[in-house]
């Protein structure tokens, strides 16, 4: 495995931890300013992903 192939693994692995956290922010009505830095981290993830794969 290549170390490009483990950083892939270990942001995703984050990702889905940051939706998790997300979804459960979401249910229990946390801090509205939280929500946005969620929102804001996922997307940075999904970019992060999105570039590791070109």
């Amino acid at each position: 495995m290549t170390r490009l192939e483990q950083l892939r693994g270990q942001w995703a692995a984050d990702l889905a931890r940051l939706e998790d956290g997300y979804a459960e922010a979401l249910e229990h009505g946390t801090d509205p300013v939280q929500l946005p830095r969620l929102e804001g981290m996922i997307a940075a993830y999904q970019q992060i992903l999105r570039d590791a794969q070109r």
